[in-house]
């Protein structure tokens, strides 16, 4: 409510929420990875008119190992 711009605001806001249930997702599920990893890419997709090209606004690129845990934040790697 205190957000200078609203709809600005909006969009993260609920990238945070479903971030939450995704990490909690990956955790419980990271176990039946036996090698290699899991790599994560997350963020805020913007729709546009139908002549506009639509945006991806990446928040997290990770890979992360066999138990959950963040092995190499990527993102800057995509985002340069």
């Amino acid at each position: 409510m205190d957000a200078k711009d609203r709809m600005l605001e909006l969009p993260y806001a609920l990238y945070d929420s479903q971030d939450l249930l995704v990490q909690d997702i990956v955790l419980k599920g990271s176990g039946g990875v036996k090698k290699g990893g899991i790599a994560l890419l997350g963020g805020i997709q913007i729709n546009t008119g139908p002549d506009t090209t639509d945006y991806f606004h990446p928040l997290r690129f990770d890979y992360m190992n066999n138990k959950g845990e963040v092995v190499e934040d990527l993102l800057s790697k995509i985002t340069k």
